[in-house]
């Protein structure tokens, strides 16, 4: 394979990693975030920081305090050295959060940030050996109801019931 091609599959791969995690989170599939992270890999979240395996109870617990959560990815700067089989990755994010306030109003809060990662490749897999946070801003706002869908929608759900786990089983 020339080394073009080498560098277009390892950049996929590490995109693959990126999306795999925001999915993840988004559905509470703490085993494909797991897997995003090599068993030495480390996490700073400001909040957080340490090993894949005090990450990984911290991140559910956090998240069980919302309704519901999307992260959307965006600009993606991924610098390969094939010849050390590491990489940086740069993916600017706006992660979106529900949840109900004290006075219980439904509020959102949205936060930009970037992962900034430093991916290694063993056994031919590209994954995460460091990540931190890079905030760069949040909002917190009152939020209307949630209620503006008719019965007929297709709701998301933050399990492995949620239709993306099903739409292959006609």
């Amino acid at each position: 394979m020339s080394e073009e091609l080498e560098l277009m599959v390892a950049e996929r791969a590490i995109q693959r990693v990126l999306t795999s995690y925001s999915r993840g989170v988004d559905r509470f599939d703490f085993e494909t975030v797991r897997s995003c992270y090599w068993p030495d890999g480390t996490d700073d979240h400001g909040s957080f920081v340490g090993g894949i395996d005090e990450f990984i109870p911290f991140v559910q617990k956090s998240l069980n305090r919302f309704e519901r959560t999307a992260h959307f990815l965006g600009n993606m700067q991924i610098d390969v050295h094939l010849d050390r089989g590491v990489a940086r990755s740069e993916t600017y994010a706006v992660a979106f959060h529900r949840y109900t306030d004290a006075d219980g109003n439904p509020t959102d809060m949205w936060a930009g940030l970037r992962y900034v990662d430093r991916f290694e490749r063993r056994d031919d897999q590209w994954r995460i050996r460091k990540r931190v946070c890079a905030y760069d801003w949040r909002r917190t706002d009152r939020a209307g109801a949630d209620s503006g869908f008719a019965d007929t929608y297709v709701r998301g759900i933050r399990s492995a019931d949620d239709v993306v786990n099903h739409i292959l089983d006609e």
